[in-house]
């Protein structure tokens, strides 16, 4: 891939975090996450010029392969580094008692994916049950939706597009080892866009609780929509590949 298509998509996903920090976190703060809880309050108590040097490395390196000299380099950026140490901030209370059963947590967000939208599509024999896959509203959207009911003892669910990137430009992206990721490629979530890791492990939604439960279809249609947009924003630049 040359730089300079990655620098432009690294410039569009800048522009929409910036737009949300811009606003105080309108979609983040809402997010049942207890990775990305702490993000406003960190951004919040950097001055001016430390804020966009953030934005300009959660955006570089979202474009960038990962690898261990990545992850080096990251945690000796003078700004980006104590933004990755940051620890997972929990509600008070007994959070995880309050969570809903999987079976509910699923039943509702399928049923508002519905409303949506979003279709079930048939389950790959490579998807593990947890694992429901989804056709997107627009027929034009490239990829499709994953969604995945965890049944981990500390996750709940994460999502995320995939494949989603038009031919012109997902063929700039091709790794030729399989274990080997672009963390925007890899899933297009934007849970994992703010967390800034890069690593190929889902960034979870794991603070659901039966109260919230049923906000979050709503949330997560939202979450989508901005996806979506952002998506079609960056596969414009396929036209000016070919």
């Amino acid at each position: 891939m040359s730089e300079e298509l990655r620098a432009r998509m690294a410039a569009i996903i800048r522009e929409d975090l910036a737009e949300e920090a811009a606003q105080g976190f309108p979609l983040l703060k809402r997010f049942p996450n207890s990775e990305t809880a702490s993000v406003a309050g960190h951004v919040a108590a950097l001055g001016s010029a430390e804020r966009e040097s953030l934005l300009d490395a959660l955006a570089h390196y979202a474009t960038i392969q990962w690898s261990q000299a990545v992850v080096l380099e990251k945690k000796a950026h003078p700004v980006l580094g104590p933004y990755l140490a940051r620890r997972p901030a929990y509600p008070p209370g007994d959070w995880y008692g309050e969570r809903p059963k999987k079976s509910a947590l699923k039943k509702s967000v399928v049923a508002r994916l519905a409303q949506a939208g979003y279709g079930r599509r048939k389950q790959p024999s490579d998807l593990p049950a947890h694992v429901v896959p989804f056709s997107h509203p627009d027929p034009s959207f490239t990829g499709h939706l994953l969604i995945s009911f965890d049944p981990g003892l500390l996750r709940q669910m994460d999502f995320g597009f995939r494949d989603w990137l038009r031919a012109g430009l997902k063929d700039q992206f091709e790794l030729p080892d399989p274990r080997a990721f672009v963390p925007i490629v890899r899933s297009l979530a934007y849970d994992h866009l703010w967390d800034g890791h890069g690593t190929n492990n889902p960034v979870c939604w794991d603070l659901i609780s039966a109260k919230n439960l049923e906000e979050i279809g709503d949330l997560v249609v939202e979450v989508l929509s901005r996806l979506s947009v952002l998506a079609a924003r960056i596969n414009r630049l396929a036209r000016k590949t070919g």
